[in-house]
């Protein structure tokens, strides 16, 4: 191969990987049924409140008292604070009820959109669709 032939390849190789970068950070809403909206309440067992997404996991109560964890995610820092929420809006051992949109496949947990503490506040709702 000629120098010129191999630095064109390269050239299209760096390109094509950068180009796929951007690619990387989002995913699709596809498995959420964004079509229903429904309530949950636990225990916040972990609240992250950072980019790319703000995450939250809740234990739930079983009727014969087992207890399952409810992993939820939402949207981004940037929109989650122009609704209300902060870094502090959920804390480790609160009681919470959260709204939102279930996955796809019945597994515990979703989409969160909102949610509502222990003293009646309620944050939210997110509507990013």
């Amino acid at each position: 191969m000629s120098r010129g032939a191999s630095a064109r390849l390269i050239a299209a190789s760096v390109a094509l990987g950068l180009s796929a970068v951007p690619a990387l950070g989002h995913h699709s809403l596809a498995p959420y049924d964004r079509t229903v909206s429904k309530s949950i309440e636990g225990v916040v067992k972990d609240y992250r409140f950072a980019n790319p997404h703000v995450r939250l996991t809740i234990a739930v109560a079983s009727p014969d008292g087992s207890m399952t964890d409810w992993a939820f995610e939402s949207t981004n820092v940037s929109r989650m604070m122009g609704r209300g929420f902060n870094r502090v809006s959920a804390r480790l051992g609160d009681t919470i009820t959260v709204h939102y949109n279930p996955r796809r496949t019945g597994a515990p947990g979703g989409l969160f959109t909102g949610f509502t503490d222990s003293r009646g506040v309620t944050y939210g709702p997110i509507h990013d669709r």
